[in-house]
């Protein structure tokens, strides 16, 4: 398992489609994820945005999830709040921003303090 405050990001493209999964684990003391920035820059309307809960460590009920720009605007456009412990949640075109020539930064936040909590995102940009 990976160190508390972790994040393993795959970069993946698609034809003109392009996945991000960023697989968490929550920080001890609520503490910044290392290592939460894309590589690669990204240009595109975001289609599809995907949370989903660890399934022996779930975060707390709650929690929040952003993907900022390198302007830090959260273009899930705060869709990501509020997400539930134990359900999957998605988030549909029609509520998600877009990227414009940027890198892109996972944050959580109020995920536990246990630092086992996790969970993983997944983003479509086109």
């Amino acid at each position: 398992m990976a160190a508390v405050g972790t994040v393993t990001i795959v970069e993946e493209v698609f034809d003109s489609v392009k996945l991000i999964s960023w697989s968490w684990i929550g920080g001890s003391a609520e503490t910044t994820l290392a290592s939460a920035t894309t590589t690669s820059f990204y240009t595109g309307r975001l289609l599809f945005a995907v949370t989903v809960p660890g399934t022996s460590d779930a975060p707390a009920d709650g929690y929040a999830c952003q993907i900022l720009d390198k302007n830090d605007i959260d273009l899930l456009s705060n869709n990501g709040m509020n997400r539930d412990s134990v359900s999957v949640e998605t988030i549909l075109e029609a509520s998600l921003g877009a990227a414009a020539n940027t890198q892109l930064e996972l944050s959580i936040q109020n995920s536990g303090s246990s630092g086992a909590a996790n969970g993983i995102v997944y983003l479509w940009i086109r």
